[in-house]
């Protein structure tokens, strides 16, 4: 019946049967028979007709206020999640690397469809996250995707891929990427941190042993010191990278290294705003943006 009502409602608002039929895409005839077959239902007259218009009955006045709220409900129905009030605060913990490219627009459109959310932002390197996920201090956690197996009760929400790239002062002349990172200072992504870890065992497998100068876990102060002319480096390819003046991307010859950005979560805890927050996580991931230039080739690392 619930075609029926919704050509009810229909022919009630636009008082005619013809208006009613171009609606909901039916011939007149058609909405006729289901105005008939309603009213044998009801057992009463929902519309008093007069030539080529109707106009409702008494009952029918009481009838359609039902109908609409029959119809409310049942699309209500078809979509559970339309009743679902996002509401509350969520503590989450980001690597600073995905706050401007990741964090920051998925937390805008969210606070725009769920205004009565609120979130909490933690900063801090991807182990650390991890230990206060696992402590419960945090709800979520932006961070890379661990070198080691997950423990059972974690689960893993793969939002993008990131190549990393040898980034040198503009004016350093071109010259093979292996005979650069050996002649000149190296500024090393910290090894403390996965993204650091994945570069240390690229370096140690093709057996380089560059000259560091600076160790930091910081990506854009790596970026801001090598556009100071004080060192090379091998960084994730992020928006800073584009954004920075006086460095230039050196491609690693048929070698490219990734990270994986993604939400780290305790299975035993979920929360609609957890799930809206991941889901607009997801819709914020940039694409492969990697410069034609540096795209030698893919090997895992």
């Amino acid at each position: 019946m619930i075609s029926e009502l919704r050509t009810f409602s229909a022919a009630a608002r636009l008082g005619s049967f013809a208006a009613a039929a171009e609606r909901v895409g039916l011939t007149q005839s058609a909405v006729s028979a289901q105005i008939r077959r309603l009213e044998q239902e009801l057992g009463h007259a929902l519309f008093e007709r007069t030539g080529r218009s109707v106009t409702l009955s008494a009952a029918g006045h009481l009838s359609l206020g039902h109908a609409e709220n029959i119809l409310a409900l049942f699309d209500k129905m078809r979509d559970p999640a339309a009743d679902i009030v996002v509401h509350g605060r969520l503590r989450v913990g980001a690597i600073s690397t995905t706050h401007t490219t990741i964090l920051a627009p998925a937390v805008a459109s969210l606070r725009v469809n769920y205004p009565a959310l609120t979130l909490h932002i933690v900063p801090g390197v991807s182990m650390g996250l991890m230990d206060r996920l696992d402590a419960g201090e945090l709800d979520a956690v932006i961070i890379v995707r661990p070198p080691f197996g997950l423990m059972p009760h974690l689960g893993w929400h793969p939002l993008v891929r990131q190549h990393f790239v040898l980034v040198v002062p503009a004016h350093l002349p071109p010259d093979d990427w292996r005979q650069i990172i050996i002649s000149q200072p190296f500024i090393r992504y910290d090894r403390r941190s996965f993204g650091g870890r994945t570069v240390d065992r690229f370096l140690q497998a093709q057996g380089i042993v560059p000259n560091t100068a600076i160790e930091t876990e910081e990506v854009h102060a790596i970026l801001q010191m090598v556009a100071s002319d004080m060192g090379v480096a091998i960084v994730p390819y992020i928006l800073a990278v584009r954004a920075m003046p006086n460095i230039r991307v050196v491609p690693l010859g048929e070698h490219t290294i990734l990270r994986e950005i993604g939400v780290l979560t305790m299975l035993s805890w979920t929360s609609p705003a957890l799930d809206a927050l991941i889901a607009h996580l997801v819709q914020a991931c940039p694409g492969d943006e990697l410069p034609s230039d540096a795209r030698a080739g893919e090997q895992a690392p």
